[in-house]
């Protein structure tokens, strides 16, 4: 059991989440699929606008939609208090549905279209946190033939190491952002262009890190920056986005972490506050902080149902071939196709037995997902291969995945021409209600065309 989760508690012998029974729910329902909790997803976003506001009152927090942008999640970000942060035309499309108005809305991203910018523009976004030089003179083409003025925020890379997963680090070179050495430049552009307005300066520096030394080092630098390029182009900013990437703690944490262990991290809202807010109130307290978190406010929000579908015992050999023991291995129904980081990124997601929550986990078990597909098998517990569940766990067991709330539902594929997993929540009535359908046969061929084919 999660400890001391107050969600994850045994109801007749069942794992509860937010008080669903979810073997009690696996007996009803198809698996895979994924049930939310509304309550754990407002105290997330309050955990955080209360810890940064407390250190720097002007904070404003754009929830970074890429994480889950399912409608029911999003309009409860927004009722939460959040604003919401897009990254193309879909997200500010779904934005826009759940009820976000236009100013409560940051665009970002790395390759904006020309019509992207012309829907965002018009319908009046709070600013477009800028990936390049020849993006801000797209941006301000596009303002000019609209007769608008665009809000930018040039997104500088101020180099600074994280410690992360290399394809979640995004400020220490590597495709986002601008070159510190150009940042003079763009901002010198966008102070002389008529259809933009340079507010604000961005500096994420990517996900999940468990360290706030980095987040230290990055403001440090923004602000610097900051000062050199107010000078330079003779402008004020009046915001500083920080962006997000504040950790979870995907695996139980021992009394201390290493940062370079981007699964397990000891620190709260409140740590990354006091760093990110403190230098900010210190340094340049006439700037508001935007921040753009996503995994921090999705990612415990949900749990991933599935049910072991096979089961065998195959050897452990030796480098000659030799059998020196064996390996049990448990497959369930739910593969990369349902939880696409545990192949792409490797990532580690905590399991319980759900059936069995009061069984001792006390057997090796090699977990692998459906997949016609030999990469498709689950991270082991404590770098190992394995995972540790009751020994008696066997086929019909229904697993929960933990922590899968984020760059989930937003990640699914229908690889061997599986449905795309349902999606259920827990309000904060306690009505359970669902969110999201599973797909349909028809929906898997919707898009498939047949030439000639009446």
């Amino acid at each position: 059991m999660p400890a001391p989760d107050p969600l994850y508690t045994v109801c007749d012998g069942h794992l509860c989440f937010d008080g669903a029974d979810l073997v009690e729910l696996a007996e009803t329902r198809e698996t895979p699929f994924f049930v939310f909790s509304e309550r754990r997803l407002r105290v997330n976003v309050e955990a955080l606008l209360g810890s940064f506001r407390s250190v720097h009152a002007a904070t404003e927090v754009f929830y970074a939609s890429k994480a889950c942008s399912n409608l029911w999640f999003l309009g409860v970000v927004r009722d939460a208090g959040a604003n919401v942060e897009v990254n193309a035309g879909g997200e500010l499309d779904k934005a826009l549905a759940a009820g976000f108005k236009p100013r409560q809305i940051v665009f970002n991203g790395v390759a904006k279209t020309k019509a992207e910018i012309e829907r965002a523009v018009a319908c009046g976004v709070r600013a477009f946190m800028v990936d390049s030089l020849h993006e801000l003179g797209r941006i301000g083409e596009v303002a000019a033939a609209l007769d608008e003025v665009a809000t930018v925020a040039p997104r500088i890379d101020v180099h600074v190491p994280t410690m992360t997963h290399p394809g979640l680090e995004t400020a220490h070179g590597g495709k986002a952002g601008i070159d510190r050495d150009d940042a003079v430049a763009a901002f010198r552009l966008a102070a002389g262009h008529p259809n933009l307005d340079p507010a604000g300066m961005h500096l994420h520096i990517g996900s999940q890190i468990t360290s706030v030394e980095p987040y230290r080092q990055a403001v440090a630098a923004a602000l610097d920056i900051v000062a050199e390029v107010e000078a330079a182009a003779g402008i004020r900013l009046r915001f500083l986005n920080a962006g997000g990437g504040f950790a979870v703690p995907y695996r139980e944490a021992p009394v201390a972490c290493h940062p370079s262990d981007y699964f397990c991290s000891l620190l709260g809202a409140a740590d990354y506050a006091a760093v990110v807010g403190g230098e900010l109130a210190a340094r340049r307290p006439d700037l508001e902080l935007f921040l753009e978190p996503g995994r921090s406010i999705a990612a415990t929000t949900a749990v991933l149902v599935a049910r072991v579908e096979n089961e065998k015992t195959k050897g452990r050999r030796d480098a000659d071939g030799r059998r020196i023991g064996d390996e049990r291995w448990v497959t369930v129904d739910a593969g990369f196709n349902t939880l696409l980081e545990h192949t792409n990124y490797h990532w580690y997601y905590r399991t319980i037995v759900a059936s069995r929550p009061g069984d001792e986990a006390d057997a090796e078990f090699r977990l692998a997902g459906p997949l016609c597909d030999g990469g498709d098998v689950f991270a082991g517990d404590a770098d190992s291969a394995y995972r540790w569940f009751p020994a008696a766990t066997t086929v019909g067991d229904v697993v929960a995945f933990l922590d899968a709330g984020a760059y989930t539902l937003e990640m699914m594929n229908p690889y061997n021409a599986r449905p795309t997993a349902a999606a259920f929540a827990v309000t904060a009535a306690g009505e359970l209600v669902q969110i999201r359908r599973r797909d349909t046969a028809d929906d898997l061929a919707a898009h498939d065309v047949v030439p000639g084919a009446r």
